[in-house]
């Protein structure tokens, strides 16, 4: 009698960029460190209670690898040409890496031109999500409330502020300035003056790579969402914890489900994104402001991968997530479980 047959494990290469040598040339911010091995770690706790994986990493050198994988490439040189090799050795890739400076857009086309499935998003929801002008016309086109936004460059052009005086009413005369492919609170600055706004633009010919958007008041929040297809479905709602300190926000931590007097608003919120976006696949991560004033919610920005939110997700809806995810990604015939809606404090 034949021994059973063993499959195989497939070769899973989970890429969390600052943590996995992306900056392996730069200076280490200590923050962005925390937030990558806690997005990481999470999901790798997550990925190894299935079977069926052989998980793989990258590390920068001057980090250690984490105590959950096995097999860990050390980066200390070109991450670029490290990932390349990973994408050569591997079945499947699970990538979180920023928007700025094109990162998420250039390491994903990667992964689509390669023989590797891809557990993410395809071309033109990772196009939208990491160009904010581009997410502004995607979201005004859905007649999905949004904040309004102007390029740089014609902000600049504007030199009586004819367009900024028009939206004034709605920003109370404070002004948002944020990097076209910006992640997170990164590189965002708030004006109280135009006048200082259009130098600063200016200095450097920042405008080039900025938009500017009034300042919106209310609370800060975000959903954590599956698509596929089209559809869409709400995993949690989040409150975010962002201090503006000086003229910059910094964002020091999320209570997952802190939101959960909008899960009906925002689970509407989630389908008409999904239907914005038809090749979402996956996880995605939607920053909101709830104007309690005016009861409307504006869509900030979409992230086409895993967000913070996501270290707290397990323990919030008392599933794993990654099962869930590659379900959905999976089955066309996909049915949402049942969520708990626990509170959970992530800090950051």
């Amino acid at each position: 009698m034949e021994p059973p047959k063993v499959e195989p494990l497939l070769k899973l290469f989970v890429c969390e960029f600052i943590t996995g040598g992306g900056l392996c040339a730069e200076a280490l911010p200590a923050s962005l460190v925390k937030e990558g091995a806690l997005m990481r770690d999470a999901l790798l706790a997550d990925l190894i209670e299935l079977d069926g994986y052989e998980i793989v990493t990258t590390h920068d050198a001057r980090l250690a690898a984490s105590p959950l994988v096995k097999s860990s490439l050390q980066v200390d040189s070109s991450f670029e040409d490290s990932f390349k090799r990973m994408l050569t050795q591997v079945d499947l890739v699970w990538l979180i890496a920023p928007e700025s400076n094109g990162t998420l857009l250039k390491l994903s086309e990667m992964c689509y031109e390669s023989d590797v499935i891809y557990l993410g998003c395809e071309f033109d929801s990772t196009l939208i999500g990491t160009s904010k002008s581009l997410a502004y016309e995607a979201l005004d086109e859905a007649k999905i409330f949004t904040i309004p936004t102007i390029a740089g460059d014609d902000f600049v052009q504007d030199t009586d502020f004819t367009v900024a005086k028009s939206l004034q009413a709605l920003s109370h005369s404070r002004w948002v300035a944020k990097p076209e492919d910006g992640a997170g609170c990164d590189g965002i600055k708030v004006f109280d003056d135009l006048q200082k706004l259009m130098t600063w633009l200016k200095q450097g010919d920042r405008y080039l790579n900025y938009i500017i958007q009034p300042y919106q008041q209310g609370i800060a929040a975000s959903l954590s969402m599956l698509c596929r297809a089209g559809k869409g479905w709400l995993l949690s709602c989040n409150k975010q914890h962002i201090s503006l300190n000086s003229d910059m926000f910094n964002l020091t931590g999320i209570t997952v489900n802190g939101m959960q007097a909008y899960w009906q608003r925002f689970e509407t919120l989630a389908r008409k994104i999904a239907k914005m976006l038809p090749d979402a696949a996956g996880y995605i991560g939607v920053d909101v402001i709830v104007d309690v004033e005016s009861d409307k919610i504006y869509v900030v920005e979409i992230n086409p991968r895993l967000t913070s939110s996501y270290v707290g997700l397990r323990e919030a809806i008392g599933h794993n997530p990654v099962k869930i995810i590659l379900e959905s990604i999976k089955d066309s015939k996909f049915t949402m479980p049942v969520l708990q809606r626990n509170v959970v404090d992530v800090s950051l």
